[in-house]
């Protein structure tokens, strides 16, 4: 039976984090001027970096996102202790480059405190501090199991948001992420741009990101990138304006990765929505090759495209 969701689109979705993540994972951290001194415009798997990764290597975001993967399939979808569980095993691991707000829930978790109550207490501890970007990073696998499904992809999409980032406003920023790549998995490439002409019906903050990249601008988005850090709107501007701007997936992916700031979960989020509207076949070869969880993606893939 024939899929009813563009499975190159799909597998370029996942296959693009994971690639944003360990193009831009060397230099997380740098500014645009000093990724130019060290690398001149970095465009190939590098490595190293202040986590010392090997090239093709990802971080949190591709391994977090493989632990949502695998938990969807195992439950035949989103189940919110069976997703926390498979987090946990990960975190016990003593995983590379885990970010501060999951960390801290984690930890709660894992010592007796319940999501909900760990959540909590980790964003009052971090002075409400708590919508990052560590659950937009990993949502690609809800796309992709609940494509053309709004109300669960809705669902799906802000109870695993809500397992480690209290504040709404990092749920929301995911769901956006989410429907851009099931519009487009669903009804194609131009989707998007139909769908958020009109963006009044979004949260006003992340209209305020969607306005100027869905009109092909991208200064917004660089400016958020340098001053932001690990914001979750920073990340989403990079994801949207890659998106509605790029004239191919490596092009868009080497621009959001040299602007700087966050640059693996930058690359992760506009690698998902580069790689949907290009599809696989448009991610360069010369990267796949060099992607150490290629083929555990793949695999994951192929079990995700069965859910939606």
């Amino acid at each position: 039976m024939a899929s009813r969701i563009d499975t190159d689109r799909s597998l370029g979705a996942l296959l693009g984090l994971a690639v944003g993540d360990a193009l831009g994972a060397p230099v997380e951290g740098l500014g645009a001027a000093e990724i130019r001194e060290r690398h001149g415009t970095l465009a190939e798997m590098a490595g190293g970096g202040r986590l010392g990764l090997r090239p093709g290597q990802g971080t949190d975001d591709t391994e977090m996102a493989i632990c949502l993967a695998r938990a969807l399939i195992a439950s035949g979808g989103f189940d919110a202790r069976a997703t926390l569980a498979e987090y946990l095993a990960w975190y016990r691991g003593e995983p590379v480059g885990i970010g501060r707000t999951v960390a801290g829930v984690l930890e709660r978790v894992d010592g007796g405190a319940s999501a909900a109550d760990a959540a909590r207490e980790q964003h009052e501890a971090s002075g409400g501090l708590s919508a990052g970007n560590g659950a937009l990073m990993r949502t690609t696998p809800i796309a992709i199991a609940f494509a053309g499904n709004d109300r669960g992809l809705r669902d799906a999409t802000l109870e695993d948001a809500a397992i480690t980032h209290y504040d709404p406003l990092a749920g929301k920023a995911a769901l956006l992420h989410n429907q851009v790549i099931s519009w487009v998995l669903t009804r194609g490439p131009s989707t998007p741009l139909e769908e958020l002409r009109d963006a009044s019906w979004l949260d006003e903050r992340i209209e305020d990101v969607v306005v100027p990249a869905s009109a092909g601008l991208r200064d917004q988005a660089e400016r958020r990138a340098v001053e932001d850090g690990a914001f979750v709107l920073a990340s989403l501007a990079m994801g949207l304006a890659a998106y509605f701007s790029a004239e191919s997936f490596e092009e868009g992916l080497v621009w959001a990765v040299n602007t700087g700031g966050d640059t693996d979960t930058n690359g992760a989020v506009a690698g998902a929505m580069l790689g949907a509207r290009f599809g696989a076949g448009g991610i360069p070869e010369r990267w796949l090759a060099a992607l150490e969880r290629r083929a555990d993606l793949e695999t994951l893939h192929e079990h995700l495209a069965k859910l939606a």
